[in-house]
Parts: structure tokens; C-alpha cells; sequence
């Protein structure tokens, strides 16, 4: 009789466990940490971005270039040297791209 128990209750836990580590992991756009993006994304300057080969493999963001570079889509500044406030994290420009913004 333990064993009918035990069994399921172990198994509950492991899913349990893995399905928490898939919720916790960051959509595009939202703040982050190495390595806690999902499937596609990699964490670049405070926020998780896209993965890409090319310009093609970047979501549309309106009125904003978000170009390929090395491997992962960026958001260029515009002229004026600022950055959409769309996404779940605030940016500023940085040189040319932007990044999430540092919280002291």
C-alpha cells in the first residue's frame, strides 16, 4: 500500500518541479538574468532578446530597426537617441542599441 502512494507522489513532484522552471523563465522583452530566458531567447543587456541568424528572425517592433548582430536581435536607437518603452522593460540607448535600464 505504501508503494501506490509513494509513487505518484514522487512523480507529482517532478513535474511539479519541471513545469515551475519552464513558468519562471522570461518572455521577449522582459527583465532577466543569464541563463532564465525561454526557448529562442537569450538575455542581452538586461532583457530577453530573440536569437537570430538574420534581420528576418527579429519580431517587428513598430517605428523601431530591430536588426541581427552575433547571434541575437537588437533594437536600434532612433535619431533623437532613444529606445520604444513598449516591452516589459524600460530601455535607454546605449551608444546605438538599446538596453534595459540599471536600477541603482
Amino acid at each position: 500500500m505504501r508503494c501506490t502512494l509513494i509513487l505518484p507522489a514522487i512523480l507529482f513532484l517532478l513535474v511539479h518541479t519541471v513545469s515551475c522552471r519552464e513558468d519562471d523563465r522570461s518572455s521577449f522583452g522582459e527583465p532577466c538574468a543569464p541563463g532564465v530566458c525561454g526557448d529562442g531567447l537569450t538575455c542581452y543587456s538586461g532583457y530577453c532578446e530573440e536569437k537570430c541568424v538574420d534581420d528576418s528572425d527579429c519580431q517587428t517592433i513598430e517605428d523601431w530597426k530591430h536588426e541581427c548582430h552575433a547571434g541575437r536581435c537588437q533594437i536600434v536607437c532612433n535619431a533623437q537617441y532613444a529606445c520604444p518603452q513598449t516591452l516589459d522593460t524600460p530601455l535607454e540607448c546605449i551608444i546605438q542599441w538599446c538596453a534595459a535600464v540599471k536600477s541603482d
